[in-house]
């Protein structure tokens, strides 16, 4: 779900496009067709060298991100590269019930997740609930 300033821009784009094709409308049934010709031409090198100019931006803001990587090297270990809502590593739990809710927590971006050791669990996100003893119930 799109949130936040996300939303904003979205909506600023698409009424900046509305009132364009307004304009551009206005125009043609003016019967001013090379005032319309322009006005068109001028609107889609705009919108093409904004693109450009956003697209160079996405791909440098991308490069220098590291990607994440998630290992689970031990026995009986979970390691997850987002959230957990529960994770069980023991021998003989009786568990019941659903899992608990994930607590809020976003992924760290290029963040690790390394579950090295006997039974042991890890997430670049939140963590709802672990289980890593035997017989639990």
């Amino acid at each position: 779900m799109m949130t936040g300033w996300r939303r904003g821009v979205l909506w600023a784009v698409a009424t900046a496009a509305s009132l364009i094709v307004m304009a551009l409308t206005l125009l043609l049934l003016l019967k001013d067709l090379n005032t319309a010709g322009t006005m068109a031409g001028f609107v889609a090198d705009t919108a093409a060298i904004v693109m450009v100019v956003l697209t160079v931006r996405a791909l440098l803001l991308q490069s220098g991100r590291q990607p994440s990587h998630t290992t689970a090297s031990g026995p009986g270990s979970v390691a997850a590269g987002g959230s957990i809502g529960r994770a069980v590593t023991g021998n003989g739990n009786q568990l019941s019930g659903p899992a608990p809710a994930v607590p809020p927590g976003m992924p760290t971006p290029g963040g690790t997740a390394d579950a090295a050791g006997s039974r042991s669990v890890t997430a670049s996100g939140s963590i709802g609930e672990a289980v890593t003893g035997d017989n639990n119930t």
